[in-house]
């Protein structure tokens, strides 16, 4: 809905300012979507399924989120802490691949 709203304002102000787009200092992230609304979406599919209208929400805030940590590098603490263990130990555990099966040893 509220992408539904920033693009009514969107083209409101191309209608009255004679077919461009000048700038009215909002953007959608942040004054119409908080990027508390954007990680809180639990990625179900539920949105996608009951649109009436067969409008994908849920393509929007992925690409939002991608947005976030492509562009802005503002991911959430615990996805960070996900992407750099996969960068240093190839998997999200804290684990180094030589340390994986121990578990395997307690009793």
């Amino acid at each position: 809905m509220d992408t539904r709203d920033r693009l009514t304002e969107v083209g409101n102000n191309i209608d009255l300012n004679k077919g461009t787009f000048v700038d009215d200092g909002k953007s959608l992230l942040n004054d119409y979507i908080t990027t508390e609304e954007l990680w809180a979406c639990t990625s179900c599919n539920a949105c996608v399924e009951e649109c009436p209208v067969n409008i994908s929400p849920l393509s929007i805030i992925m690409d939002m989120r991608r947005y976030l940590v492509m562009e802005q590098s503002a991911a959430p603490m615990e996805l960070n802490n996900m992407m750099t263990n996969i960068e240093n130990n190839g998997a999200p555990w804290q684990y180094n691949q030589m340390d994986r099966l121990n578990w395997k040893n307690e009793n």
